[in-house]
């Protein structure tokens, strides 16, 4: 393809890119406008109903625009902009006659659970709601300083109740979808990739030791092949032969040199060069002298002198040098103790150390997958190999056949771990979920035992017995009245609408537990004494008193 045309391609392709990229940033835009049109009609449905100034119409407007089209860069902004927005109305407008506004209580919880979606921070998300339930408390009692305390501590444990189910409750879901929705995100395919590369790892190392293999075979089989070149030449100069004979033996001891030079080349190619090689014939009890002589504390026992096949006295040399050189390195100055037992069908291979006795040096250079590769040595002639620390020291015990026998099938994790670990999290979400219902149910559940036993125990604290009432008169000097009276009064008075005339201050009291009579008492006093006493409604029916 001409270079004009490659240019064209790619530029082609690339603003059809950046197309898609802005097409998609303009649907969020319009999906942001269509989401704040939503809330925003909600907010002028609910003021136009209320006839609300238009001061306040805008201000909810204007909290909501930041609440949404802020609410991905700076989640939990956005939400408290809102809330508070929310809280300073509710400041003024509980215990009045005009209501409370609901309208952005939708956006409240919309935004708490986007938060959660956000993966905004636990200990973030509590510092403003913990916030702004204490704001929301002082702030009422500085705008209502007439209401009692005690109307107001109730109010606000209501407030909190319904704050865990519409902002505590939607950010634990949402923070329950984040999670979940990390298990299809690039981490675990990172995870998978890792995992990957780590079996890479140990089939490199199965890769060295099967090239250890083949320098063994190269070593034994060319032996014998230079044996067969070297008895073919003896018999090419034998006179008492014929010449077709002799003529023969020359052409077997070329072959077999050239077999030689193949395998050579052969086994040259396949041997990793890092891989250490041994001398070809030396023997376990060789190899322990030469450990031994290097200042390593190893006896060797032997149970059984059978004959082995040369594959697997390879895997017993290999298994054993490698044992050794880990002893000397992960456990220096310990005692180690070779056991080679050959029975009637196979031979047992065990290491055993007693644990380090000076400190192991931290450079101490180790791949860590020595133990793969000689697991592939010993599975390749048909036999298993187990390693794992002891309560003092470490162990390696192999065992195989004396004449060698197929491999054993690679034992492949049917689950890998990353899959592993994906079906723990995916169970840790589970009761994550299961956490976030029951936690603010539990809490609602404790706030509310809290606020009915606060409510009772005020309740029962304003009973002012009948008796009592009826022995008050108009004009008694209100400290005498005062010592008729209970600690406290109603948290909760019957909203009737009376106001008193100026300078008089009425207070409502109970003429019995909580629950249990429908109407309450009222007295006002004025300059010092009491002015007024009278019975009043407390519900729908009307008062049943001979009272009054």
């Amino acid at each position: 393809m001409p270079k004009a045309t490659e240019d064209l391609t790619f530029g082609s392709t690339t603003r059809r890119r950046d197309c898609v990229a802005s097409g998609g940033m303009n649907w969020r835009r319009v999906g942001d406008v269509g989401l704040w049109a939503v809330l925003s009609l909600l907010v002028l449905a609910e003021s136009g109903a209320r006839n609300d100034s238009y001061w306040v119409r805008a201000a909810c407007i204007a909290a909501l625009f930041v609440g949404v089209f802020f609410r991905r860069a700076w989640p939990l902004l956005a939400f408290t902009v809102v809330a508070w927005a929310q809280i300073v109305i509710l400041a003024f407008a509980l215990g009045t006659s005009y209501g409370v506004p609901i309208a952005l209580v939708p956006a409240i919880t919309l935004l708490s659970y986007l938060a959660g979606r956000r993966e905004t921070q636990l200990k973030h998300f509590v510092l403003v709601c913990s916030w702004s339930l204490l704001g929301m408390l002082l702030l009422t009692l500085v705008v209502r300083r007439e209401e009692q305390a005690t109307e107001a501590v109730l109010t606000w444990l209501v407030m909190l109740l319904l704050a865990l189910l519409l902002v505590v409750l939607p950010w634990l879901i949402g923070r329950y979808r984040a999670q979940q929705a990390l298990l299809t995100t690039a981490g675990w395919d990172r995870a998978e990739r890792i995992e990957r590369e780590q079996r890479m790892a140990i089939d490199q190392e199965r890769l060295r030791e099967r090239s250890r293999i083949a320098q063994d075979m190269h070593d034994s089989v060319g032996h014998e092949l230079s044996l067969i070149a070297l008895r073919a030449a003896a018999l090419e100069l034998d006179p008492s032969l014929p010449e077709e004979h002799r003529r023969a033996a020359s052409e077997l001891r070329e072959m077999a040199g050239t077999a030689t030079d193949r395998l050579g080349d052969i086994i040259g190619v396949l041997r990793d060069t890092d891989a250490p090689l041994v001398p070809r014939d030396e023997k376990v009890p060789t190899l322990v002298e030469r450990a031994a002589a290097s200042g390593l504390s190893v006896r060797l026992i032997q149970e059984g002198d059978a004959e082995l096949s040369p594959m697997v006295d390879r895997a017993v040399h290999r298994v054993v040098q490698e044992s050794l050189t880990n002893a000397s390195k992960h456990a220096p100055g310990a005692s180690v103790t070779v056991t080679v037992t050959s029975g009637e069908d196979d031979v047992r291979v065990q290491i055993v150390d007693t644990g380090a006795v000076r400190p192991v040096p931290s450079s101490v250079p180790s791949s860590g997958r020595g133990l793969d590769g000689l697991r592939e040595r010993v599975r390749l002639v048909g036999g298993t190999l187990t390693a794992g620390p002891l309560r003092d020291g470490f162990e390696v015990v192999a065992t195989m056949p004396r004449a060698g026998g197929p491999p054993e099938p690679e034992q492949q994790p049917s689950v890998s771990a990353a899959a592993a670990e994906r079906a723990t999290v995916r169970r840790d979400v589970r009761r994550g979920l299961i956490t976030a219902v029951a936690a603010p149910l539990v809490l609602g559940a404790v706030v509310g035992v809290v606020a009915l036993a606060y409510y009772l125990v005020a309740g029962y604290s304003s009973i002012l017995r009948p008796s009592k009432y009826d022995g008050l008169t108009i004009g008694q000097p209100e400290h005498e009245v005062e010592k008729a009276l209970p600690s406290m009064q109603m948290i909760d008075p019957p909203a009737e609408g009376y106001t008193p005339p100026a300078g008089w201050t009425c207070r409502y009291y109970r003429p019995d537990a909580p629950f249990s009579a429908n109407y309450a008492y009222r007295l006002c006093f004025a300059d010092g004494a009491l002015v007024a006493k009278s019975i009043v409604q407390t519900g729908s029916v009307p008062p049943t008193t001979e009272t009054g």
